[in-house]
């Protein structure tokens, strides 16, 4: 029921705020403007714009980048982020020269603008009770709910930095160097240097016309930068590097309530240390978060695979049922598997039968 009420709201974002523009200025551009107009934005309060717990670079950038755009269009909107930046992200905001959003915790009793995620175990606390504006996401739709019309746009695409991307054309807004990196970054980043299975044909042209506005000469070395960046855990804990880049989901949407992370190597041999790590770290983050299941993808960007382990009563059935026969506690998979697309839809499957 939920459900069909959020869908409901997404309908009504649309219609009712058209609805009240006159024709002259219902054209093109200035068409979303009357919709955006139409939102509770408050009488001289701000609208904090922020990514998912764990953030990543794409959730960082999403919200800088789409917060900048509000303000383009003359709404007071920050960005803020929901926790520890990841050594990736922070090479990108140093270097277009932009500064860390400070961190938020709680969104209670705040406008918000939601990016790179819909579902409320990803968000901030208190973001059930927050005044919800806009979501702006490449995922499926999740659990947040509102009880007024908000402008909602999400898409197929590679990473929400493409969704914003889209929104700077349509709203008639200039991309200066310093949004062109962040969002073509967060591109590299979400779609692994454009190889991912996530990557579409809007992507591809997003790439093309960001690259010449960055000031990026040799796109390969700058990738090889961020992926050494984002696979860089010196002086971390285990617990650090277990939950820098991690999602819950929930049994209403997987069939169990699990938790998967996502951690990034370059070779071998820190492979297997990595994975080691992992796995003895793993119980303590089935208690921590109080799942059934755990699991997290090591990720080899060097050598392209993916080793998935497992803890929990029926984890091992289940990852064996989606990616195939273990081998020493993980299985091996070809390629860098996305959680989004490869992941999430074939341990859902194997949970649910």
């Amino acid at each position: 029921m939920k459900k069909v009420l959020y869908m409901l709201g997404l309908a009504l974002a649309v219609i009712i705020p058209l609805s009240s523009c006159s024709d002259n200025d219902c054209v093109e551009a200035v068409e979303f403007k009357c919709v955006f107009d139409a939102l509770d934005w408050g009488e001289g309060t701000t609208t904090y714009v922020i990514g998912h717990k764990s953030p990543d670079t794409d959730a960082v950038c999403s919200a800088i980048s789409y917060a900048y755009l509000m303000k383009a269009l003359g709404y007071q909107c920050e960005a803020r982020v929901a926790g520890k930046l990841n050594n990736e992200t922070k090479m990108v905001l140093e270097r277009f020269g932009i500064e860390v959003p400070k961190v938020m915790d709680n969104a209670n009793g705040e406008r918000m603008i939601m990016t790179d995620h819909s579902e409320l175990q990803h968000a901030i606390e208190g973001m059930d009770k927050a005044r919800l504006l806009q979501i702006i996401d490449h995922h499926a739709l999740g659990s947040a709910v509102t009880s007024a019309p908000l402008y909602c746009r999400i898409m197929p695409v590679g990473s929400t930095c493409s969704v914003v991307y889209t929104s700077f054309k349509d709203y008639g807004v200039a991309i200066g160097k310093d949004m062109a990196g962040l969002m073509l970054s967060a591109l590299l980043s979400d779609t692994n240097n454009m190889t991912s299975s996530t990557t579409c044909a809007l992507d591809s042209m997003m790439y093309r016309e960001l690259l010449p506005l960055t000031g990026i000469t040799d796109v390969e070395s700058y990738y090889r930068e961020m992926a050494d960046s984002l696979a860089s855990y010196s002086g971390l804990t285990d617990e650090e590097i277990f939950f820098s880049d991690y999602k819950d989901y929930g049994a209403e949407s997987v069939g169990k309530d699990i938790g998967v992370a996502v951690v990034n190597s370059l070779d071998e041999a820190v492979q297997v240390s990595l994975r080691n790590r992992m796995a003895t770290f793993m119980p303590t983050a089935l208690e921590k978060k109080n799942r059934d299941m755990v699991f997290a993808m090591i990720i080899n960007k060097t050598d392209n695979y993916t080793d998935i382990i497992y803890y929990g009563d029926g984890a091992k059935e289940a990852a064996e049922k989606a990616f195939g026969k273990s081998d020493k506690g993980y299985i091996r998979c070809e390629g860098q598997l996305s959680r989004k697309n490869d992941f999430i839809p074939a341990i859902s499957k194997a949970l649910q039968n």
